[in-house]
């Protein structure tokens, strides 16, 4: 990403905070909020705080994983990386929406963010606070190319070096993390698809995903690009008629205290799965 100079002055954001809400034009950033935790205002009451730059400082990454294994419950750091992550996740996502969405690029470098830690009554949550909302315009010539050079170097100086810092400090492999963006980006992608205003945005949005799928994938430091992913779907354990994807790796949730795996785990199978939805349902039809 550019530096802060490259960008234009801040602009409102409709997130936790309001302090610039005088500043126009309005881009509203509130879905960052509700679907990534990425926001202006921060953690009301964040347990702990740190420059998100510091992360890739080992003694600063090493108690943000323990923080982060102890809130969950973890038997190990695996749940803490998976869970700093998958929040990381949001970042690209987050960018990538909102040029679809204003044709501006909402700057989320690692000198513009601030970790937090929150914890409620049944789960903690990583926040990702945003210290200055601020943005630049994305060039009507040459978009497509603006848009591969952002989201380049948007992983390569912010994404993969945290991603890479929390897996060593764990003595795992980065693929614990990079395994899950795939399905993750086709949840996005059913998301926006379902909820695009017009058709012409729609496809707009989907040509905008083909870069993103088009990224070399030396820019994830892998040998491939993480976003490739063919979604496979099941029936929603609550709701017959719909269905839900799978996860395209497993998010580490069932390695915590009396965890189990998630109805949409990879790694369990069919019957695994059948037994569980039966479960619930008869659950459900008891409390009805």
């Amino acid at each position: 990403m550019a530096n802060a100079s490259a960008y234009d002055l801040p602009l409102s954001s409709n997130a936790r905070s309001g302090r610039n809400a005088f500043m126009q034009p309005s881009f509203d950033i509130s879905l960052a909020d509700k679907y990534f935790h990425i926001t202006a205002g921060g953690s009301e009451h964040p347990v702990f705080s740190i420059p998100a730059a510091q992360l890739l400082l080992p003694d600063t990454m090493d108690e943000l994983l323990r923080r982060g294994r102890d809130m969950l419950n973890g038997l190990s750091l695996d749940i803490a990386v998976s869970f700093l992550g998958l929040a990381f996740f949001g970042i690209p996502a987050a960018v990538h929406t909102f040029m679809w969405q204003y044709d501006h690029i909402l700057d989320l470098s690692l000198d513009n963010l601030t970790v937090q830690l929150e914890v409620h009554n049944d789960h903690a949550h990583l926040v990702l606070k945003i210290d200055e909302v601020r943005w630049k315009k994305l060039p009507e010539a040459e978009r497509d190319e603006a848009i591969v050079a952002e989201l380049t170097g948007l992983f390569r100086h912010t994404v993969n070096p945290v991603i890479e810092a929390a897996a060593a400090r764990a003595g795992l492999k980065p693929d614990l993390v990079w395994n899950q963006f795939g399905a993750r980006m086709v949840s996005v992608k059913d998301f926006i698809a379902q909820h695009a205003p017009t058709e012409s945005l729609k496809e707009k949005y989907m040509h905008d995903l083909g870069l993103l799928h088009g990224l070399d994938a030396d820019v994830f430091n892998r040998r491939k690009n993480p976003y490739e992913h063919n979604a496979r779907y099941v029936e929603s354990m609550y709701k017959p008629e719909e269905k839900v994807i799978i996860r395209s790796s497993c998010c580490m949730w069932y390695r915590r205290e009396n965890g189990v795996k998630c109805y949409t785990c990879p790694n369990l199978s069919e019957s695994q799965r059948e037994e569980m939805k039966c479960e619930i349902r008869k659950k459900r039809e008891h409390s009805a």
